[in-house]
């Protein structure tokens, strides 16, 4: 295939493809109040428990600005708890509140019947190939 149309046609169907599952992505998620961003961050701290605000802002790879901004919001919606560390207090921690556990747990409920549901067209074999493929690409674009 010719390179030129090769790239016209992956970038169509990727610029497709991504307004399509955020489309349905934020609609779920707005059921909950959160956005996919906020959603991210949720999820990476669920899974450390407890955490530096500085270290989800590595995970994200977003700066400590816009993380602050985000958990600032998610505090507001009382989904996370922020203080400072009792070992050093420079350091801003971040952890789920009760709500928060709830939420994310609902809202991870949701998203993985989102997901079987953008899947079922593959079988499960042409679903590890797909995650494969695109670890691949993803590894070797900079």
């Amino acid at each position: 295939m010719d390179p030129l149309i090769f790239g016209e046609e992956i970038q169509r169907i990727s610029i497709s493809l991504n307004k399509k599952v955020m489309t349905n992505v934020k609609s779920l998620l707005h059921h909950y109040g959160i956005t996919p961003f906020q959603y991210h961050i949720l999820l990476i701290v669920e899974r450390a428990r407890t955490m530096p605000v500085t270290k989800v802002a590595d995970e994200i790879k977003a700066s400590p600005s816009v993380i602050t901004a985000s958990i600032t919001r998610l505090y507001e919606l009382n989904l996370v708890e922020r203080y400072h560390s009792k070992r050093d207090r420079r350091k801003v921690m971040v952890e789920l509140t009760n709500k928060g556990k709830q939420v994310i747990q609902a809202a991870e409920k949701d998203m993985q019947q989102g997901v079987e549901k953008l899947f079922a067209c593959y079988k499960e074999e042409e679903q590890q190939q797909f995650l494969t493929l695109c670890r691949q690409l993803d590894e070797h674009v900079t």
